[in-house]
């Protein structure tokens, strides 16, 4: 399994990025699992615009983590490594939105954004197709 994050700051690309990183990596078959971060917990689960409601029809499986929870409608926190070999187990790819602390984890920078473990930056969601290549061509790190 695969494990990559998409970073930026807020407004700058990520989620389209991931929509359309996501639909070629299904087009070729591929289970894509979805996980947003949301460290401040302001997050809505599947209202009619927000993130995880775009990708719900797209990705085999979601979810949104906030401190300390875990918005699977159930509660519990173990770390993330632990809960997506858990709950994810059955994808080939989990794009992470956020996460940028999370240092076990490559990363695609959207922008100028610094985290740790980026190994690819792109400008703009636009870029997608790189990203696909990226991803197609890493190794199981989960």
């Amino acid at each position: 399994m695969k494990v990559i994050a998409i970073v930026g700051y807020h407004n700058s690309g990520k989620t389209t990025l991931i929509e359309r990183v996501v639909d070629e990596l299904t087009a070729m078959g591929l289970k894509v699992g979805y996980v947003k971060h949301d460290p401040k917990g302001h997050g809505e689960t599947d209202r009619e615009g927000s993130d995880t409601f775009r990708l719900r029809k797209k990705t085999h499986k979601r979810a949104l983590l906030s401190s300390g929870e875990a918005t699977l409608w159930e509660r519990e926190w173990r770390g993330l490594r632990e809960f997506l070999r858990e709950r994810f187990s059955d994808c080939d790819v989990i794009i992470l939105e956020g996460f940028k602390g999370e240092r076990w984890v490559p990363k695609v920078a959207v922008g100028k954004v610094e985290a740790e473990q980026v190994l690819m930056k792109v400008e703009s969601p636009e870029e997608f197709n790189g990203v696909v290549e990226f991803i197609k061509g890493m190794e199981d790190n989960l």
